[in-house]
């Protein structure tokens, strides 16, 4: 892919997280499906779920990360469509998706400026709470959620929120690289 990452973008080559879940974009059958990367930052992986077939959303709350997902995905020649949202609060009402991908926030701090929001998830996890909250209304029936997490952050609380909401979890992939352990994790109302 031809990929451009504006300033102020988290940038997918830096973190062995965003590696990961593009592998995992690739080990899926695409074709014909409804893909949403949330929290897209430069849109790579919505971009390559588009070149592999499937109906492809990226998703940002910040209004650079939209415009980097749109520019990237016409540098492609993909179709994409961008939402400007704040995990799912503006998304269209009944609108699912087969699989749900996510490089989320992980630090327990509230955001002070905008390009904090690809970092802090606030200090009790709220981030987690609302995406959790909201994801069984997104997801279609056999529809599953893929999230990288990394051994540094409160990898028993994310798991915690998640099973308070009905969710289902399962480590399909753990990694290390440097001093860092990271994950993906399939959950499933």
């Amino acid at each position: 892919m031809d990929l451009l990452v504006m300033p102020g973008i988290f940038h997918p080559g830096w973190f062995a997280t965003s590696s990961m879940l593009l592998e995992a974009v690739e080990n899926n059958d695409l074709e014909g499906r409804t893909f949403l990367e949330l929290g897209c930052g430069s849109g790579t992986q919505a971009c390559r779920a588009a070149q592999l077939g499937a109906t492809s959303y990226a998703s940002d709350i910040t209004h650079a990360a939209c415009v980097n997902a749109a520019l990237n995905a016409e540098r492609n020649g993909v179709e994409l469509n961008v939402i400007a949202s704040d995990i799912f609060q503006d998304f269209p009402a009944g609108l699912k998706f087969d699989l749900v991908f996510v490089n989320p926030p992980f630090m327990q701090h509230y955001p002070e400026r905008e390009a904090d929001f690809a970092f802090c998830a606030g200090e009790h996890y709220e981030y987690f709470v609302c995406l959790f909250q909201d994801l069984k209304k997104h997801l279609e029936k056999d529809g599953k959620l893929v999230m990288a997490l990394s051994k540094s952050c409160n990898l028993g609380l994310i798991l915690e929120i998640a099973e308070s909401e009905g969710l289902h979890y399962n480590q399909v992939l753990s990694t290390k690289k440097w001093a860092e352990t990271n994950f993906l994790f399939e959950f499933t109302p």
